[in-house]
């Protein structure tokens, strides 16, 4: 009796099959991972971007509407070191010119010559490099300019209150309002950069920011100090790494830009001013990664200045960075009004 032998096949993979399945696996899990990562630093990138350019583009806007305002309802259309009540405001009793040949001494300057101590100090006037920064000039630490205004708002009834002026809002926000009985005012306004108290643990330099700081003195009388002015101010920008101003004046057929120390410096009755520009080397608030298109040693031409951001500590992480600059033209600084 013969028995049958019953043969099955073996149902399975081989080794080789087995490696070939693991390696093309492994191939497809990489690819898969690769463009996660790939989107994941495209996003970040846009999103920095996409921070960067809203900062900058409202924050210059706010900036630029306002200092338009600059010499608004002054005497006269002409703008220099001398101007009272109206334009820029480059001198005080500390720092305008003292005319000796008469007696008592005359002082020619931007804000009154009763206006005196803390917001009658340099450091509250319009300068050069007189603000920190995280950028460097030649290798050599370059501080930010600081640009100061004044205006006199166009007053009309507050709609509040009939027995009051209204005359709109200051930089920071506040409410210009005030009784009838009392002088109209002049309004000064600063831009400036300062550190911002709301800041992550890892930024990458100091969270500096383009803030705005308002004031006020009365138009007549005798004002002792211009009213809530020299603290920190509202912040309009973001994360500003430097911050330049350039006068742009008029002497004859000679009109060119040239820094607010400059200006200072030159000699006799200083050139009619017609014109601001302004510069900004702005960052994303948002780390982009360690992306290599971003380098920290990259030149950033500021106006009249190229400069490069001080490399950080932490080097690891990148930010986006972008110049902004504006040209302002005075419009009540045209005409011949006042002569």
């Amino acid at each position: 009796m013969s028995l049958g032998l019953i043969h099955k096949r073996q149902a399975g993979l081989t080794l080789i099959e087995l490696m070939i399945s693991l390696a093309l696996g492994l191939i497809v899990v990489a690819a898969a991972i690769m463009l996660f990562l790939t989107g994941q630093k495209s996003y970040s990138l846009q999103q920095g971007s996409a921070d960067l350019q809203d900062n900058a583009n409202f924050g210059l806007s706010y900036v630029t509407k306002d200092i338009r305002l600059a010499n608004l309802n002054a005497l006269s259309a002409e703008i220099n070191d001398r101007t009272k009540a109206g334009g820029l405001v480059l001198t005080s009793k500390d720092n305008g010119y003292k005319d000796t040949a008469v007696t008592p001494n005359k002082i020619y300057s931007n804000l009154p010559d009763s206006v005196a101590g803390k917001t009658a100090a340099v450091a509250t006037l319009s300068a050069s490099e007189s603000h920190s920064s995280n950028v460097k000039l030649a290798g050599t630490d370059l501080k930010s300019d600081q640009l100061v205004i004044q205006y006199k708002p166009q007053y009309t009834t507050d709609p509040d209150t009939a027995a009051n002026w209204f005359g709109g809002f200051d930089c920071e926000g506040n409410r210009i309002s005030f009784a009838k009985s009392a002088p109209q005012r002049i309004i000064v306004q600063r831009y400036f950069l300062r550190e911002d108290d709301n800041k992550t643990v890892n930024e990458p330099n100091q969270p500096l920011a383009l803030a705005c700081d308002a004031g006020w003195y009365n138009e007549s009388g005798n004002p002792a100090e211009v009213e809530d002015y020299g603290g920190e101010g509202e912040i309009i920008m973001k994360r500003v790494d430097y911050f330049r101003v350039l006068l742009g004046i008029q002497k004859a057929n000679d009109h060119r830009y040239i820094a607010v120390k400059d200006y200072m410096n030159l000699s006799g009755v200083k050139p009619r001013i017609l014109s601001i520009q302004l510069g900004a080397l702005v960052r994303s608030s948002q780390s982009v990664g360690n992306d290599a298109l971003v380098k920290n040693d990259q030149k950033f031409q500021v106006l009249d200045n190229e400069v490069t951001v001080k490399i950080p500590a932490n080097a690891s992480t990148k930010y986006v960075r972008q110049v902004v600059s504006q040209t302002i033209a005075l419009r009540n600084t045209f005409g011949e009004r006042g002569q």
